[in-house]
């Protein structure tokens, strides 16, 4: 849905903001976000890691995890396959991606496919061990780790962040922007005893 005076509205415009009572569980959406699936051409691995690192200055890691420089991102999500995001970039970041390395890899933007859910506080592990089958305890599951799993039968990409300025851990969800509103649902629903609260910029 668009509005014509303001732009894209957000998929989660229309959820409720809270439940329960207190804040165990902070949401928001990760907005402006460009956002691009890469995978390396036919024998071209080591040519793309080499041009990612020298023109974007960022690592490409091998495996199921996220590698970040300044408002760059890579995780792994499969053989020779990386979702990337940039910081307020939109879709000009995977045509920049396309100019700068699409000569060793296809750039597929994603920016206005997906969208990104970013959760935090004391209780989301709780709330997010109802949802995924993934052990998030923090000797499992560490800082930049990746999985590509199930929410509520919706296909999510999962990593967790540092932990906030408070010490609770934080954790992204990246879903199809058709399954935004369902995967809202979920985590309101699974949150709501320990208090949800939706943040808006």
């Amino acid at each position: 849905m668009v509005d014509s005076a303001y732009g894209p509205l957000s998929p989660f415009a229309a959820m409720p903001a809270s439940a329960g009572t207190g804040e165990g569980v902070v949401a928001g959406e990760r907005e402006g976000l460009g956002i691009a699936r890469i995978t390396a051409r036919n024998r071209q691995l080591a040519a793309l890691e080499q041009l990612v690192h020298k023109r974007l200055h960022l690592a490409l890691p091998a495996g199921p995890r996220r590698m970040r420089s300044g408002d760059l991102a890579a995780a792994g999500v499969g053989p020779e396959c990386w979702l990337m995001t940039c910081e307020s970039a939109g879709n000009a970041f995977a045509a920049g991606l396309r100019d700068s390395i699409g000569g060793h890899a296809a750039v597929v933007d994603l920016s206005d496919a997906y969208v990104m859910l970013r959760l935090a506080g004391a209780r989301v592990r709780e709330a997010l061990a109802k949802l995924v089958p993934v052990d998030l305890h923090e000797r499992s599951f560490q800082v930049d780790d990746v999985a590509q799993t199930v929410a509520e039968h919706m296909a999510v990409t999962l990593w967790r962040l540092e932990d906030t300025g408070r010490g609770e851990a934080a954790f992204e969800l990246s879903v199809g922007r058709s399954f935004a509103q369902s995967l809202y649902r979920a985590v309101h629903d699974s949150a709501a005893e320990f208090g949800f609260v939706f943040e808006t910029r």
